[in-house]
């Protein structure tokens, strides 16, 4: 299992991701999951691998199984490493975003494309993601 994630303040207790009840902070059971939903705000590396917490093995087990079932639809991770580089640094132009992101301009137009469509369609991002146009 990946070590407890650095927290802001290392004085606040851990949440459990599944049952949202606090514990102190350390004393919890950690680890990654696959997730296309994710771009690590500091780490591009951990980019599809969305840390979690659990108070316990059985929550961890859980949230393992949980994310097991969720697609990964590469769009989507794409669409998150954009959002994360916009959000870092604001008016990038496309070749700069596709240096930033380290995505080609294929791949940021099938992003945006993606993201086009879960607008469309009202997805809200806690739902599974959409499957891309033509697929």
């Amino acid at each position: 299992m990946d070590p407890r994630p650095e927290a802001d303040d290392p004085g606040l207790p851990d949440i459990c991701d599944l049952c949202h009840q606090a514990f102190p902070a350390g004393e919890g059971v950690y680890g990654r999951v696959r997730d296309s939903s994710w771009a690590d705000p500091a780490d591009p590396e951990h980019d599809g691998r969305r840390p979690i917490t659990a108070c316990g093995t059985a929550h961890l087990a859980d949230l393992q199984q949980r994310y097991l079932h969720r697609p990964f639809v590469n769009e989507e991770l794409w669409a998150a490493k954009i959002d994360r580089a916009q959000t870092q640094h604001p008016h990038l132009s496309q070749e700069q975003l596709a240096k930033e992101t380290g995505l080609n301009l294929l791949q940021l137009e099938a992003a945006a494309r993606w993201g086009a469509t879960r607008r469309v369609r009202g997805a809200d991002a806690l739902d599974e993601p959409l499957r891309p146009p033509g697929e």
